[in-house]
């Protein structure tokens, strides 16, 4: 008999897309499993379809509790669960005919804690992974951790819903969301990623997270900038840094999720221009992060954001607000052997801003470009358009990686190119018919590693034209959202 896998829906005014949900849900693949549908006091027809589905299907339940929030329903979903394992699940989202089957296979397998999953968003219908940032790179390979100190890359993954979690390490935890936080997902999983002795992941695509219609009140994840959904993030965010307050092991993990929420609050920064409301939440929730985090090193968040941090901790808001509000140009500045940002407050006596604030120390989004494609039945062949003395600084890479995660096709420098251009080739031999390659830039740097799928701001204008490319033998080059950016695909 295979374990028991609980699966709790949280439940509330979705009614237009709960048939769907449920339906993923029962035609699964792994057959044991138990669904625990909580309604937080939907206003819709959502209770009464849970009903109908409680009546049809011996293995689904629902329950109807007083509105307190998706973290209390959740929390109820787990202490009310029977199963080995235990999955959430958004109840406007749908989970793939093979996902828990996958996921089950590899908690099995690997005895884990946690199994992580490929999620992809779901947009009119279509897979995509535009609109994930750093996620993508958590579900590229196969991996098995003893700790989250063996990859730091996997705190960018702060879903609940793309996971299933062993139900007596939750419980022996103590492990649960905060009552009353909309955005309680991240302090959850980051919490149970540092408990955990054991996290698998796999490639494989479990999830598909809808994006709702525009105007869809129920969403709280597409209204981030609300003045009270932004509030709540920040609660998150300072409930997250003081989770590990007492465990010194953690201080370097802690860390690593502070730069990344930063990272997303920073998201929200235009929005303060048109509205002065939400420039006084705003500004005086960032000042105070920032007297939380202390000495923290915010440099791997790139120029641009360094900058708009350092102003916000001096309280210049007007200097913030001119810098925001101008059409952004990547104008720099060479200066003994480093590149900087030449920005309106760069090298300007009444604000004194030290230079560091303005260097370029890897590739920033709006300071390079890639294009200039070459495309045959054997090779491809780009351009990478970076200053050379940020070249200097870093080592830059391009890999096609497959979207199943089994292999990857390295692009390797030629030697080719002048000053500030760069020619990188890959031999497409081991291509794999049917399979979408997306094409992946990292770099590694003194203050920070990261990695970009290439697409819209990262292309230059021809690049984009240009594309598709097809050749005689099926290769074609494209833009591709399920992919996030370019890819590579061979039919």
């Amino acid at each position: 008999m295979q374990p028991l896998l609980s699966i709790v829906v949280l439940v509330y005014n979705t009614a237009e897309y709960l048939p769907a949900c449920f339906d993923s849900l029962l035609g699964q693949s792994y057959r044991n499993v138990e669904i625990i549908a909580i309604d937080d006091s939907s206003t819709d027809d959502s209770l009464a379809i849970c009903r109908r589905y409680e009546q049809q299907y011996a293995n689904f339940r629902c329950v109807n509790k007083p509105n307190g929030g998706g973290a209390i329903a959740g929390n109820l979903g787990i202490s009310l669960a029977c199963g080995e394992y235990v999955a959430l699940v958004d109840s406007d989202d749908l989970v793939t005919k093979d996902g828990y089957g996958l996921l089950m296979a590899e908690a099995i397998a690997s005895d884990a804690d946690i199994v992580v999953g490929r999620a992809a968003k779901l947009v009119d219908g279509q897979m995509s992974a535009v609109g994930f940032l750093y996620e993508p790179s958590v579900w590229s390979k196969r991996r098995r951790l003893g700790s989250v100190h063996e990859f730091a890359g996997l705190m960018h993954d702060g879903f609940y819903w793309n996971k299933v979690f062993r139900l007596s390490f939750l419980r022996a935890n103590r492990l649960g969301m905060v009552p009353g936080l909309l955005y309680a997902d991240r302090q959850f999983v980051h919490k149970a990623y540092y408990q955990s002795r054991c996290t698998a992941i796999i490639t494989d695509l479990v999830y598909l997270w809808r994006t709702r219609k525009a105007g869809a009140t129920t969403s709280i994840t597409q209204n981030t900038s609300q003045i009270a959904n932004f509030q709540d993030r920040i609660r998150s965010v300072e409930i997250e840094w003081h989770d590990f307050d007492d465990i010194p092991a953690a201080d370097a993990y802690r860390r690593l999720i502070a730069v990344s929420n930063l990272q997303r609050a920073l998201q929200m920064v235009q929005a303060i221009v048109p509205s002065p409301s939400f420039r006084a939440v705003y500004v005086e929730a960032i000042q105070g992060l920032l007297r939380l985090f202390g000495d923290l090193d915010y440099r791997a968040l790139g120029v641009r954001r360094v900058l708009y941090l350092e102003l916000i901790r001096r309280g210049e808001i007007a200097g913030l607000c001119h810098l925001v509000a101008l059409p952004f140009h990547g104008n720099i500045v060479e200066h003994d052997g480093h590149v900087y940002w030449q920005q309106p407050f760069y090298d300007n006596p009444e604000v004194m801003l030290g230079p560091e604030v303005s260097r370029i120390d890897f590739p920033t989004i709006g300071f390079f470009r890639v294009g200039g494609w070459y495309l045959d039945d054997a090779h491809l062949e780009l351009e990478l358009q970076l200053h050379a003395a940020i070249m200097a600084h870093c080592q830059v890479d391009f890999v096609l990686q497959a979207d199943d995660g089994v292999d990857e096709i390295l692009l390797v420098p030629t030697g080719r190119g002048t000053a500030g251009r760069y020619v990188y080739r890959a031999q497409l031999a081991p291509l794999r018919s049917g399979t979408l390659y997306g094409l992946v830039m990292s770099y590694r740097s003194a203050v920070g590693d990261g990695q970009y799928r290439l697409g819209g701001p990262l292309l230059c204008q021809q690049a984009a034209t240009d594309l598709p490319l097809t050749t005689d033998s099926g290769h074609q080059l494209l833009y591709a959202p399920e992919a996030g950016g370019v890819a590579l695909r061979t039919y």
